[in-house]
């Protein structure tokens, strides 16, 4: 079975240690590794990489924090083929389209999950030093740990959060990145046709503007008035109004038998769900 793979790592050394920034150079000293398949936790020191090399070639997708351009380049002087080739989805990458400039995971675990890292990369630096490998692997686990939950957070509430620069207030990142249960090709068939027939669908959708706290995930029913891929909109039973929604934000679709028409008064807007 394909496994998702949460993976963070920390590093012998630090760049001002080794010629230019060339993070091949740092050294493992320890990866940290989640498994959705075992449900587990592990820790690789130096030696037992090649171990985790074959979970990484059959993972579905690596999950990280900046790991497209740390820690996989750290990792891969410790590997025989390509890591850049593997399925990446990078926690990173999301903020820095969203915000224009990066940010640490600890600024964004504690605006999204009220809480942060556990030490530092420096602490880390210092234990391998010290030989103190039970430290650099609790505090690698417990970064893993913070990532994986930042990509359920995100994955069930379609958001991320992040504290501004230049003021306490919270900035909304929105991410995508749900499981979908029916794949696009068969939603947008699915929504084409209930449209043109004019009966009703259920829909599972993954909205960006739930309230906080609030998951971003409902079930609504809708009668398509409109349908313009990548847009559709209608009347959502939910919200008991006029809504439009994204086609690649529905996750499950099924159609009903519950007939309706669309008002003769009717003009598509721009608003969004």
């Amino acid at each position: 079975m394909a496994d998702k793979l949460v993976l963070d790592l920390e590093t012998q050394k630090e760049f001002s240690e080794v010629d230019g920034r060339k993070p091949e150079l740092l050294g493992v000293s320890v990866v940290g590794v989640y498994s959705y398949v075992d449900n587990r936790y592990d820790a690789f020191l130096e030696a037992d990489i090649s171990k985790l090399a074959p979970r990484l070639q059959e993972a579905d997708v690596l999950i990280g924090f900046n790991i497209r351009r740390f820690d996989l380049p750290v990792l891969q002087p410790y590997i025989s083929f390509p890591l850049a080739t593997l399925p990446v989805l990078d926690i990173m990458e999301e903020v820095v389209k969203n915000l224009g400039h990066r940010l640490s995971l600890d600024s964004l675990a504690q605006a999204t999950l009220g809480r942060g890292k556990s030490g530092s990369g420096l602490d880390a630096l210092r234990w391998y030093k010290e030989g103190r490998f039970d430290l650099i692997t609790k505090y690698c686990l417990d970064d893993v740990k913070l990532t994986k939950e930042l990509y359920e957070y995100g994955k069930q509430h379609g958001r991320l959060f992040a504290t501004g620069r230049f003021s306490a207030d919270k900035l909304q990142i929105p991410v995508f990145w749900p499981d979908r249960k029916r794949e696009l090709t068969d939603v947008t068939k699915m929504l084409t046709e209930a449209f043109t027939k004019r009966l009703q669908v259920e829909i599972e959708y993954l909205s960006q503007t739930a309230p906080p706290g609030e998951s971003g995930t409902t079930v609504r029913r809708v009668d398509i008035y409109h349908f313009e891929a990548p847009y559709f909109e209608g009347y959502c039973h939910l919200r008991r109004d006029l809504r439009q929604f994204r086609v690649d934000r529905v996750l499950d679709i099924k159609p009903t038998w519950e007939r309706y028409t669309v008002p003769a008064d009717f003009v598509p807007t721009v608003t969004t769900a």
